[in-house]
């Protein structure tokens, strides 16, 4: 099948990409002599590069169509992880001990991918108990997964193999409007816009709060993204106020940040990011009398919330019911279109909310019956996920926070996913598919399963890989 070899060709275009990024904390390793981190580090580079050569050799035609860089997209968000948990793997990170003589040998190899999937859908879930012990080298990896898959790497990579006359429409299936002629340098200005801001606040929170450059990196990759949450204490200072700013601009779609370095001020706010101000103001008041906490704090944690980012300056898990059912509805609302946050997405709302009332800019038919989709399978997912993780032995409410912050990629948890209490396999592996439907999004998972077959392309990775057995196996000979 043709298009399933495309397929697999292009996912070793994006390994070989993977494998190029892994240089930086390879060098910070080197530089601090974490020789037992390196070495995990640099097996997963050649690793990546490796496989990447064997499936990029099967082919050479590069353009895919829409149905086709669904599934390159949904394949990679799953393969991915499996190589970027390597190093969470050789250097045990979870202090689990001799997985064998523990009695459960998947424990480690579970918890990895979940380690790995978790940043590169930028949720922040994490078993890793002390994160600041890991060697400088590791700690950067985490940070650097969580920005290779929150600037959208891979949907950047795939507009690079999609058909220069259906750029467009692939832009607008990802919620990016058409912001110049030259698409394709739309979607790299993506990726360097967005190390600009990293590059900004690694120096704010260097000076402010961390005394180590990378830490202050990390850091700021962490907020920007939206994944692993660095601490952060309550009050009001240059830190807490440089946090809460990068986090709403983590929030904001493509087309803001692309103006605003444009210096198109006049079109900085759009119906979208003037609804999403007014839902934040509005929601940091209710959250403020719900809580009773003070006005800083109660907008610090809506606009975490709606990030996607996770910090909390007072925890979500300690208010009363009220609260944390309102701190559900922020986090499924979400943030902008095409940004880091997760959730159901404001343009989306604003969409269904127009057509309801027949006024503004009223979607088209099939945009509606799509938007519709998207918002019925998310809250369908949820509800079935949630039934079911509720049998861990909590309420359905926990159980939906729980679940509903996986989907909507934002890591605060109700003390349940944690490295301090004991969680099934099963459950984590839950947690795992809810992060990367919620990351992939449901329409896009029901138009590429409807696309093409899953079995093919199994099949074809199957006999790729014995392809490549055999003639190492025949050079050996």
């Amino acid at each position: 099948m043709e298009s399933v070899r495309r397929i697999v060709a292009n996912l070793g275009f994006f390994l070989q990409i993977t494998g190029l990024f892994l240089i930086i904390p390879i060098a910070i390793g080197l530089q601090n002599n974490e020789l037992t981190a390196v070495t995990s580090l640099v097996v997963t580079c050649f690793l990546s590069f490796g496989a990447g050569f064997v499936f990029n050799s099967f082919c050479e035609r590069k353009e895919l169509d829409k149905k086709e860089s669904l599934w390159l997209m949904l394949i990679a968000f799953v393969v991915l992880p499996v190589v970027l948990m390597i190093p969470f793997v050789w250097n045990n990170v979870f202090a689990i001990g001799n997985p064998i003589a523990s009695g459960n040998p998947f424990e480690l190899i579970t918890n990895s991918y979940f380690e790995a999937v978790s940043g590169f859908t930028t949720t922040g879930f994490s078993f890793v108990g002390h994160p600041e012990l890991l060697p400088l080298s590791l700690l950067f990896y985490r940070s650097l997964v969580q920005f290779i898959g929150g600037v959208g790497f891979v949907y950047i990579l795939a507009a690079f193999l999609y058909p220069n006359d259906s750029l467009g429409d692939y832009a607008e299936t990802f919620g990016v409007e058409k912001l110049g002629s030259n698409l394709r340098k739309v979607f790299v200005s993506v990726m360097l816009i967005y190390t600009v801001f990293v590059a900004i606040f690694t120096v704010i929170f260097y000076y402010s709060y961390f005394p180590d450059l990378i830490y202050a990196s990390c850091a700021a990759i962490d907020v920007l993204t939206g994944g692993y949450q660095p601490n952060v204490t309550a009050g009001i200072g240059v830190f807490q106020i440089s946090v809460l700013i990068l986090m709403f601009l983590g929030a904001l779609n493509f087309q803001f940040h692309y103006n605003l370095f444009r210096l198109k001020l006049r079109e900085l706010l759009t119906p979208e990011i003037k609804l999403y101000i007014e839902i934040l103001v509005a929601s940091a008041l209710i959250i403020s009398i719900l809580a009773w906490v003070n006005p800083f704090e109660s907008l610090f944690n809506v606009v975490s919330m709606s990030s996607s980012a996770g910090i909390e300056v007072f925890s979500v898990a300690d208010t009363n019911v009220a609260a944390k059912i309102f701190f559900i509805l922020i986090g499924l609302a979400g943030g902008c279109g095409f940004s880091m946050a997760g959730g159901i997405r404001i343009h989306r709302i604003s969409m269904i909310w127009n057509a309801v009332r027949k006024k503004g800019d009223q979607p088209t038919r099939d945009e509606l019956k799509a938007i519709l989709t998207s918002v019925i399978g998310f809250f369908a997912v949820l509800i079935v996920l949630s039934l079911i993780f509720s049998t861990i032995g909590i309420s359905l409410l926990d159980s939906v926070f729980e679940v509903g912050s996986a989907m909507t990629t934002n890591g605060i948890s109700m003390g349940i996913t944690s490295p301090t209490v004991p969680m099934a396999l099963g459950y984590k592996w839950l947690l795992i598919l809810a992060m990367l439907i919620g990351r992939l999004e449901v329409v896009s998972l029901i138009a590429a399963i409807m696309g093409l077959p899953l079995l093919g392309i199994v099949g074809q990775l199957g006999g790729f890989l014995k392809k490549a057995v055999m003639k190492i196996a025949k050079r050996r000979h």
